[in-house]
């Protein structure tokens, strides 16, 4: 026998014995059936088309858009607006329609903010509208920045909304001139909590503390409310930040022509008292009322242009001048309050572009508006002095590590918060 039919009979008998061990014990009648498997029917699929309202649009519009029929629209509008006044939705707000694989609406969704979901669903018995809360994680955390060009680049930096920047600014208005005296080093850490949906932010709550170094000074705020009055400003030593006077009455400018006895007119050619300070902004900015007031004159007056005083108390008048247009509502004998818009950066009278005139008397006298209205407004109490150093010292040590703070702090400061930390 050759090599090669030895080969093939030891396969062979190989072949053979694989057989045998895989046959069952008891023979072929022995054999138990498998059972069949059983595999339930799939279900249908649905699908979802998005779309997103925009400005001057209807939400009819917007459900035509995502493909209702019109058929049955009013049925799903007046579903909707059992929860919500369709007037009232924001641009921007996301809409969904959910059809089954025949094509039929079987539900909307509508996400207005962050807050709510409106849900109108098709049941056996026809339409039901409900509003879900969205679920939304709170974190309390600590942002640090440092400046290099502008405050809103610092707070872009650090990964969190530019709008950050101006409640900064609005903090520490009343100390540092946010036009001209921020300086490439200056530093920022503030403690805010964070309102997070889907993994997005969406959200922040007020800042309960912060500190911005200037030029080497370093000032504080701390959020405080006592006896049950409306929470405030402090800074660590419990003084208010609140002054009569803000510094500006523009958050961010540029300041372009200064308080003078004697500056060159750039339009007369000759030199001329200049009795305020120029900022120089894009037509519309927002102009804000510096101090609390009486409205005594709306009105264009020649080369001003147009223009609103203000009375204020202390003798002090306060003037805005070559303004676009007037704040809805503002008109001789209204009282302002500090901050409040009261008109918009223009170019009317004589000027040679965009700015605010921004002057002040007092007692018929011009005064230099950069000088005016540093004086506090009174102190916290003496008795209340033990309680806000507890909590201000709490708080303003957090500063010193920037990132989230633990679940067990956030426990604890919420036991003791003389303020909400969500407004």
């Amino acid at each position: 026998m050759s090599v090669a039919d030895r080969g093939l009979a030891a396969l062979a008998l190989v072949a053979l014995l694989l057989c045998r061990l895989a046959a069952p014990a008891g023979g072929a009648s022995s054999v138990t059936p498998r059972p069949l498997l059983t595999v339930a029917p799939l279900p249908l699929p649905s699908f979802v088309r998005q779309g997103v309202l925009s400005r001057g649009e209807t939400v009819a519009e917007l459900a035509a858009k995502l493909g209702l029929p019109p058929s049955e629209m009013p049925e799903w509008l007046a579903a909707v607006q059992g929860q919500i006044d369709p007037r009232t939705l924001p641009v921007g707000l996301v809409a969904e329609a959910v059809f089954d694989s025949w094509g039929e609406v079987k539900a909307l969704r509508l996400t207005p903010d962050w807050r709510t979901t409106v849900i109108v669903e098709r049941g056996a018995d026809g339409l039901h509208a409900r509003r879900e809360a969205r679920p939304v994680e709170r974190r309390l955390v600590v942002v640090e920045g440092t400046v290099h060009s502008s405050l809103f680049d610092a707070m872009g930096a650090t990964g969190e909304s530019e709008n950050l920047a101006m409640d900064l600014a609005d903090l520490f208005q009343w100390d540092i001139d946010f036009h001209r005296e921020v300086r490439e080093g200056d530093t920022f850490a503030f403690l805010v909590e964070r309102v997070s949906a889907e993994g997005t932010t969406v959200a922040y709550g007020p800042v309960l503390a912060a500190s911005y170094t200037n030029r080497g000074r370093r000032y504080t705020a701390v959020r405080y409310a006592f006896g049950g009055g409306k929470e405030s400003y402090y800074d660590e030593h419990g003084s208010p930040l609140r002054k009569q006077f803000l510094r500006a009455p523009l958050r961010f400018s540029r300041l372009t022509s200064r308080f003078s006895l004697s500056r060159m007119h750039p339009i007369l050619g000759q030199r001329l008292p200049h009795w305020g300070v120029d900022y120089g902004a894009p037509v519309g900015t927002p102009v804000m009322a510096t101090a609390e007031g009486v409205v005594r004159f709306v009105g264009s007056r020649g080369g001003a242009g147009n223009e609103v005083e203000i009375s204020h108390a202390g003798g002090f008048i306060t003037a805005y001048l070559h303004l676009s247009r007037y704040a809805s509502g503002i008109r001789p004998g209204v009282r302002v309050g500090q901050g409040q818009v009261i008109g918009f950066v223009g170019n009317s009278g004589m000027s040679t572009g965009p700015h605010l005139d921004y002057r002040i008397t007092q007692n018929g006298h011009h005064i230099n508006p950069l000088t005016v209205g540093k004086e506090p407004a009174p102190p916290l109490p003496k008795g209340e002095l033990p309680r806000f150093a507890r909590w201000a010292g709490e708080v303003l040590g957090l500063l010193a590590v920037p990132g989230p703070v633990a679940a067990q702090r956030v426990g604890d400061l919420q036991a003791g918060a003389p303020v909400p930390f969500h407004g």
